[in-house]
């Protein structure tokens, strides 16, 4: 292709371009640049669709890398009736620019980056944050992101007990077998919420839950809760019964996902949310302080690791030759 073109990459290249092993590497690597400044990367901007027939949203992440000489941004959202109809709840596009020219690079499809970024991203967290010893997992939630967190915390963890939490059995059932058969990944299965969290060590909250159902009585002393995506899934009280909050974003945190409402009622000041992931990863700051400490992470996701992805999948397929090749300014 020659530097004018725009490289086109569909989802079946990005999967067979990017094993999904490499992804924790590649998240690791962006929240470490995070923690040292390396990447320039505002808050996310949300688009409510709602009075489009469907609660539907849509998320605009940009970010440049300086260290890596990536830049781009990620058009992503959730569509509530899509998996009635087949289709996968979250979608997404990316696009890379030449940080020089503003050429447009390429443009790939983003829900599988976005799916395995967000699982890494979990994998990182608990490698960061979680007690000595931990081994008891809970995912809570069987959909596609509760599958990528699945197994980029195994590989991050290979002793670790996974269970996994839903309120559809059918689902569960499903999500199960998968696991096993894709992922070679065995899992314990329940609907029952209470047991399963009041025995973990790490909770991963990944629902789309219209309302907080974590209760502060679940939580044991050093537990590890990562509250990750756009919703509120635990009740204030369980929120305000953490010992230490760490966040990817604290831009994005203050206004979106886990603590939103708490920090605009001032029941959690925006300016104590000073730890971040990518400053603990970068041993500029402090995690965790004790096996005892009770740690809330918010996660609400970084357009920089979708971007960071992109650039290595664009820069294997532009070596190889795949994709197609589409001159856009002709």
């Amino acid at each position: 292709m020659s530097k004018s073109e725009t490289l086109i990459l569909r989802d079946s290249e990005i999967r067979a371009l990017l094993p999904h092993s490499e992804f924790n590497g590649i998240v690791e690597e962006v929240f470490r640049d995070w923690g040292l400044g390396q990447v320039v990367m505002p808050a996310k901007i949300h688009l409510d669709m709602s009075r489009s027939g469907s609660d539907a949203w849509n998320n605009a992440m940009p970010a440049f890398l300086v260290s890596q000489h990536a830049a781009g941004i990620k058009w992503v959202g959730g569509y509530p009736l899509n998996p009635g109809n087949g289709m996968p709840y979250i979608r997404g596009l990316l696009v890379l620019t030449s940080p020089e020219n503003g050429d447009t690079l390429a443009v790939l499809d983003g829900t599988y980056i976005s799916d395995w970024r967000t699982g890494a991203s979990a994998a990182v967290a608990v490698k960061y944050l979680a007690r000595a010893g931990a081994r008891r997992i809970v995912m809570v939630g069987a959909g596609s992101q509760g599958r990528t967190a699945s197994v980029c915390i195994r590989q991050a963890a290979p002793g670790a007990e996974l269970t996994v939490v839903d309120i559809s059995q059918a689902r569960l059932d499903s999500f199960q077998q998968m696991l096993a058969g894709e992922f070679g990944i065995k899992v314990q299965t329940t609907t029952d919420t209470a047991a399963a969290v009041s025995q973990a060590d790490v909770v991963v909250l990944l629902t789309t839950a219209n309302k907080p159902f974590i209760r502060k009585e679940w939580l044991q002393p050093g537990v590890l809760m990562l509250g990750m995506g756009s919703y509120q899934q635990a009740e204030d009280d369980a929120l305000l019964s953490f010992d230490k909050i760490v966040v990817d974003s604290a831009g994005q945190a203050a206004h979106r996902g886990e603590i939103k409402n708490l920090v605009e009622q001032n029941k959690i000041p925006e300016n104590s949310l000073a730890v971040d992931l990518g400053s603990i990863v970068a041993a500029k700051a402090v995690g965790r302080s004790s096996d005892q400490e009770k740690v809330l992470c918010v996660l609400v996701g970084l357009g920089a690791h979708d971007v960071s992805a992109a650039a290595k999948a664009f820069h294997k397929a532009r070596s190889g030759g795949i994709g197609l090749a589409v001159q856009l300014n002709s």
